[in-house]
């Protein structure tokens, strides 16, 4: 697998090099400037997507498609970033005339009224989430039917993004939509991790578990994936429709029964998973032989490669003339945000301590807010994690900003916050008191009211973003 390079990016010098005024407005500014065009779809897509005019090329990460060699180019996809991604891809062969020309047409399945945007030569399917819908499967088979015209010599391009197990379904043989959709409820409201529950989806699709891949075996066949999950499991992304897939009906069964969700889904789905796959073992093969050679993936986007390429460019910056000491901490933030903060401070005060200050230590990931059904706040991981930190950094020279790349926090309409040592003492000169917004889980309504009440800012609003790559925190140690 190629992950997506960035050293691009950086090299055309589109990271500012001086942040001035307050450290919460540098960290908003970072965020704004620095850490959302790396998630941001479509320039991620141009990234890992290129035209090369002095070779003669297109270029997937470092794969490179020479163009005489390519006779038609196709496009399919599923996700919530489609239309970027998919407006990216399009930009890119437009460059040059000839490689235009090529272009023989694309579907892809888009979430809800995203489908009325326009793209040359693309049809879009506004396909839903959580649970598919008819133009789901609609566009699924459009898919199907556009890859079967595939043959030697054709590149077939695929955009991957978020909600794209719901957004591209098409049940297999002998299970209606309805009862594919009583399914995939009772899985992602009965437990199972976003493996487990892929592990079944995946067996009960036409087009998941590597499916849309061999619909065009004899194809060169690239996918640009923009991850919304922890590691980058190729496999859990949309279910894996571009990837091999290495679990079974079995397996799936027994996800069911460890949950004690098989009497919860519908006959037809248990008699196709009992029934078994009967082309296992001849799918297994022709990945082997034919379809794993002139197969590449490319993790356009996602929180691992938004981190490495703050790790490269984050060291350019100056903060009133002086540059801070930068961590990236690697290991993904996951598991109770409760946790997940007070661990990070300890994190952090251990990367800041052995820095020349200012420092600015960088963790991404994505923490668990449990919210119980009495409560009644507005809210998200995000600010809920900045909420706990107003106690944790109070009376330290500490800023802290934690976001979600998707703009969008939980319920909230922000991405997240921006809060620092002085900002307990800002909310108990109003009369406002942190511990009570907590216990409502009303996160976004303690910063709204804090800025309110101040005139400060604290919220992150940047607006829909149309992509997500997950969450990014960012501490800032200053003298």
């Amino acid at each position: 697998m190629s992950r997506g390079a960035e050293g691009p990016y950086w090299e055309r010098n589109r990271v500012p090099r001086m942040y001035e005024g307050s450290n919460k407005q540098r960290l908003l500014s970072i965020f704004k400037d620095v850490v959302l065009p790396l998630a941001d779809s479509y320039l991620a897509t141009r990234r890992g997507f290129r035209w090369s005019p002095e070779l003669r090329s297109l270029f997937v990460g470092d794969r490179q498609f020479d163009a005489e060699s390519i006779s038609r180019v196709f496009l399919v996809g599923a996700g919530k970033a489609g239309v970027p991604m998919a407006r990216a891809v399009v930009d890119t062969l437009k460059e040059d005339y000839s490689l235009w020309a090529k272009f023989a047409g694309g579907t892809v399945n888009v979430y809800r009224d995203q489908a009325n945007e326009s793209i040359p030569g693309v049809a879009l399917f506004p396909a839903d989430h959580p649970n598919p819908n008819e133009a789901s499967v609609e566009g699924a088979r459009a898919a199907l039917s556009l890859l079967a015209q595939a043959g030697k010599g054709d590149l077939i391009v695929a955009v991957i993004s978020g909600g794209g197990s719901s957004l591209l379904a098409l049940p297999q043989q002998g299970i209606s939509l309805e009862d594919f959709r009583l399914a995939n409820q009772a899985l992602v409201t009965g437990g199972p991790t976003i493996q487990e529950i892929n592990t079944v989806r995946k067996h009960l699709s036409q087009v998941k578990g590597g499916r849309l891949r061999e619909a065009a075996p004899h194809s060169r066949f690239v996918t640009l994936i923009l991850s919304d999950v922890i590691g980058d499991d190729l496999s859990s992304i949309a279910s894996g429709p571009s990837v091999p897939d290495a679990t079974t009906c079995d397996d799936a069964v027994h996800v069911l029964e460890q949950y004690g969700l098989w009497d919860a889904i519908p006959a037809s789905v248990q008699e196709c998973l009992l029934k078994g796959d009967p082309k296992q073992a001849e799918r297994a093969k022709l990945w082997a032989d034919v379809l794993s050679p002139s197969t590449e993936n490319l993790v356009v986007a996602s929180n691992t490669v938004v981190l490495a390429a703050l790790e490269a460019g984050l060291s350019t910056i100056d903060v009133e003339g002086r540059k801070p000491t930068v961590f990236v901490e690697h290991c993904p933030v996951q598991g109770p945000v409760e946790q997940a903060v007070e661990q990070n401070l300890r994190q952090a005060l251990a990367a800041a301590g052995e820095a020349h200050l200012p420092a600015l230590v960088v963790f991404g990931g994505e923490p668990i807010v449990t919210v119980p059904a009495s409560a009644t706040g507005t809210g998200g991981r995000m600010l809920h994690y900045a909420l706990l930190a107003v106690r944790l950094v109070a009376g330290h020279n500490i800023t802290v900003l934690a976001s979600g790349t998707d703009g969008i926090d939980g319920t909230a309409p922000a991405a997240g916050a921006v809060v620092t040592g002085a900002t307990l003492d800002e909310a108990q000169a109003v009369d406002l008191k942190p511990d009570e917004y907590l216990a409502n889980y009303d996160s976004y309504g303690f910063f709204s009211e804090l800025e309110s009440r101040t005139g400060r800012r604290f919220v992150n609003m940047t607006g829909p973003t149309g992509t997500n790559v997950n969450d990014i925190m960012l501490w800032l140690f200053e003298t």
